[in-house]
Parts: C-alpha cells; structure tokens; sequence
C-alpha cells in the first residue's frame, strides 16, 4: 500500500450511507472510493475548462459590480468610442 495519511471527514448519514451502498456494490472499501472521487473532482478543478468556467465566473462578477457602482449604466461601446476618434482625428488632419 501507498505512503497514505489519514484524514478524518464529516459526512452526513446519508452521504455515507451512500457511499457504504457504493463499496459494497464494487466489491471495494470506502476508503478506496473517496481517494477515488477526490482525485477525479482535483483533475476536473485543475481542468482548462474549469479554468475558463472561473475566469468567465470572475469576468461576470466583475461586469456586475462595475454596474452597480455606474449605477446600472452600462460602459460605453468601445468600438463606437473608436470610430469617434477616428472621425475626430480625420477631420484634425483635414482642417475641418
């Protein structure tokens, strides 16, 4: 058997019977099960796609917390503030 360290959980009584029901169904112990499922959900957390999921969680917190400080107005659209000066800066250049 592995270097293994103990760890006591708390699971609620349905949670472990649960898990009871699950080993005895795979012919396995508990333990084996949960060092299982915690290896499975650390893959999925270090995932790219969970990494995109919390950058685009973090991006829609940002967005709502810039409206609630605009007081709900919405920023600007950057590209008709780009094609303003342009226009502004076309008509420096042509002496208008």
């Amino acid at each position: 058997m592995p270097n293994l360290q103990r760890v006591n959980l708390m699971l609620d009584p349905q949670q472990r019977a649960d898990l009871d029901r699950l080993a005895r169904q795979k012919k396995r112990s508990v333990s084996e099960l949960v060092r299982e499922y915690i290896t499975a959900g650390l893959r999925e957390d270090s995932s790219p796609q969970s990494e995109r999921q919390q950058a685009l969680e973090s991006a829609r917190a940002l967005s709502q917390r810039i409206l609630q400080r605009r007081q709900g107005q919405s920023l600007p659209d950057p590209a008709k503030i780009i094609d303003k000066m342009r226009e502004e800066r076309d008509n420096d250049l042509l002496g208008r």
